[in-house]
């Protein structure tokens, strides 16, 4: 199981929380029947009745607070293997659009946590900001970022999850 999903069911905790479109993301694990049969990436994907606003809201919070979490883990790694590779004799870090994008990557992230939440309008412009964030970080590290060891996978899966439980229009 990855990380990530092994993150996302203990956000679920005792209840699976399932997001208003009627849809629940949580480790293959813990979604695996045959009335669920959809799994990829570690999660499986199952339908049910929305959670109380409630729930849904404590779980939305979060799911916010991991993908902080996974970006912090991103840069780290970014920061090893971008110093690490080197171009015309220098490490790749030593490059200022390197830097200033890394530290776009890192400002967002310690933005973003200052962000109210509590509105859901304010919990999705607070997603698309980390998604961002998270793509700009997975440029700069190319294919590599998809590597059992790189950040490309959970912080994929954290987009899709965020998409599911923080949009706020209907499918």
């Amino acid at each position: 199981m990855s990380s990530y999903a092994a993150e996302l069911d203990r956000l679920h905790g005792d209840v699976l929380v399932t997001a208003p479109s009627g849809v629940a993301l949580a480790s293959s694990n813990r979604i695996s029947s045959p009335d669920h049969p959809l799994h990829r990436f570690g999660l499986g994907v199952g339908r049910g009745t929305p959670s109380d606003g409630e729930s849904l809201d404590r779980f939305a919070t979060g799911l916010l607070g991991l993908h902080r979490d996974l970006l912090r883990q991103g840069l780290d790694h970014a920061m090893t293997h971008l110093g690490g590779r080197t171009s015309q004799g220098s490490p790749l870090l030593d490059r200022q659009l390197v830097q200033t994008a890394l530290a776009d990557v890192a400002i967002e992230v310690r933005e973003n946590a200052a962000l109210p939440t509590a509105d859901p309008h304010e919990r999705w412009r607070a997603h698309l900001g980390l998604v961002d964030a998270g793509r700009l970080l997975l440029s700069l590290l190319g294919a590599s970022s998809f590597l059992v060891s790189g950040p490309g996978g959970d912080l994929h899966l954290a987009e899709v999850t965020g998409n599911v439980y923080l949009h706020q229009e209907s499918e």
